[in-house]
């Protein structure tokens, strides 16, 4: 089987360490091209020392870090989310630090050399907002053609986390999620309705082999701490990739509604709709997810 050409666009983020981490766990079966950064957890500064630190950890230092956007395709960003990700972005984990410099591109023009590289076959997993595929979507109208799927982390089928409507990655740049639902490219999206029933407890390491590495199991261990065995949505949404019957899915055409509007980041899928553009998730196989979770670990040696 040939391998899945991906870039992970991420804002890391506890959550995002554990997407970054299966995407490098399995060469097999993914070929990781970048790791793309924006800001929302925190600052992109801060969120770009992480994904290099995090790739130090994981010893895939060959994986070129491109740096995104500074801002939001229309609105500044928040303030840093240290309840959910600590000061540092990393729940006040420290991690050894990177010194390794950053690719000359930015996000945008990373995605679209990769994508030349592999037309037709090149992946996009977005766990973060998604400014950083709009503005490349706008800036290059021929990637459209050349994106083989996105694998979205963002919206909601039910309620949202940061409004009743709106979930965090999609709320916080509405703009961008419009604009990345709207190309036609197929599109899965693994929202907050299927991420929130998938907790990660210290359990996951039960069975799990002894000749771990320490430094990563210490790791992972005190972001499983750091929030309370709740959900790690970012690698929900790339154990799909792993394997495809982890998730439940529903075909449905699915829009984005921005602007400053009561209802701004809802996601909604019409699964009624003559034209399809998405498979979203209704469900999840707990024992399959967290079967990808205790492979990952033990692929840490």
């Amino acid at each position: 089987m040939n391998r899945i050409p991906i870039i992970i666009d991420t804002d890391p983020g506890v959550d995002d360490f554990f997407c970054i981490a299966i995407g490098c766990a399995f060469p097999e079966l993914f070929d990781l091209r970048a790791v793309t950064t924006i800001g929302g957890n925190n600052s992109t500064d801060v969120t770009t020392g992480n994904a290099l630190d995090i790739l130090k950890l994981l010893h895939r230092e060959d994986v070129p870090v491109a740096r995104g956007a500074d801002s939001y395709l229309v609105n500044e960003f928040d303030e840093p989310v240290a309840k959910f990700h600590g000061a540092n972005g990393l729940g006040d984990v420290e991690i050894p630090h990177s010194d390794r410099q950053i690719d000359p591109l930015p996000a945008w023009d990373k995605i679209y050399e990769q994508a030349k590289l592999f037309p037709g076959e090149l992946v996009l997993v977005t766990v973060g907002p998604e400014t950083n595929l709009a503005m490349a979507f706008n800036k290059y109208p021929d990637l459209k053609q050349m994106i083989r799927k996105i694998v979205v982390m963002g919206g909601s089928l039910d309620r949202g986390n940061v409004t009743e409507y709106g979930e965090a990655n999609i709320w916080h740049d509405a703009e961008a999620g419009k604009i990345v639902f709207a190309t036609g490219i197929p599109i899965d999206m693994v929202g907050l309705n299927v991420t929130r029933t998938a907790p990660l407890k210290q359990t996951i390491f039960e069975g799990t082999d002894d000749d771990v590495r320490e430094d990563v199991k210490d790791v992972i261990r005190k972001l499983i701490d750091f929030r309370n065995g709740e959900a790690m949505h970012d690698a929900i949404a790339i154990s799909s990739l792993v394997s495809d019957d982890i998730m439940i899915w529903k075909d449905a055409y699915t829009y984005v509604v921005d602007g400053e509007v009561y209802n701004r980041g809802q996601t909604v899928a019409d699964y009624d709709a003559k034209e399809k553009n998405s498979r979203v998730a209704v469900g999840i196989h707990l024992g399959a997810y967290y079967k990808v979770m205790k492979d990952m670990i033990n692929r840490y040696k």
